[in-house]
């Protein structure tokens, strides 16, 4: 490759970096749009969370983070949407309405890993002995105990070489939605490469909620 090659091939790569980063509508700061939250308006001038960035149309972006979505006003949205007519009280319905697609998600990648699935202490303490990866959920309510007990078994674990990993997701009945139960403190599933974007899911379900 020559020199001119290989400087086109730089200039082509910093420029799709360049092209990858959003501002916050809010805090203006400078971000991977893919760790941004992407904002649609539909024609009805209601204004929607795009998590998967697939919606077609003009999107604006936001932090994920409860901070900046509660910073949102309505001129943000009319200069990100200035040919739409937004829809008064949009930015007071934004963060639940990103809670609930992020919990949709979430739930949708745990369905997807249910031959491998557990479900309440039983079964994720009886999980706990397999010697495959395995990834552990936890209510943020569930009792001290219940966290003490699974920590053990992880520490038992990982003294024997074999990989564990804790999540916390939301409350028993958040969790038990992932699995159509009332209410579930713990569940357990087989670690695998599909867990990365469930994890990802789960960090920022945890920022939208950090601040109430």
């Amino acid at each position: 490759m020559t020199d001119r090659m290989r400087n086109l091939d730089r200039q082509r790569r910093m420029s799709e970096a360049v092209k990858a980063q959003r501002r916050c509508m809010a805090c203006h700061s400078q971000h991977d749009k893919y760790e941004m939250l992407r904002l649609v308006c539909d024609e009805s001038g209601r204004v929607w969370p795009d998590v998967l960035q697939k919606a077609p149309g003009r999107g604006a972006y936001v932090c994920w983070d409860n901070t900046c979505l509660s910073r949102l006003r309505d001129r943000h949205l009319h200069a990100a949407w200035k040919d739409r007519d937004i829809m008064s009280g949009q930015t007071a319905k934004l963060p639940e309405r990103s809670a609930v697609a992020l919990s949709g998600l979430c739930r949708q990648y745990v369905q997807r890993q249910r031959h491998g699935l557990r479900i309440g202490r039983n079964a994720v303490m009886h999980r706990m002995w397999d010697r495959t990866p395995v990834l552990i959920v936890l209510a943020e309510d569930a009792g001290i105990a219940l966290r003490r007990q699974l920590l053990e078994a992880g520490a038992r674990r990982s003294e024997a070489g074999l990989a564990t990993d804790f999540l916390a997701f939301g409350d028993s009945a958040l969790l038990g939605e992932l699995v159509e139960r009332e209410k579930v403190s713990v569940l357990a599933v087989d670690d695998t490469p599909l867990n990365k974007k469930l994890r990802q899911y789960c960090m920022w379900y945890r920022q939208l909620k950090k601040t109430e």
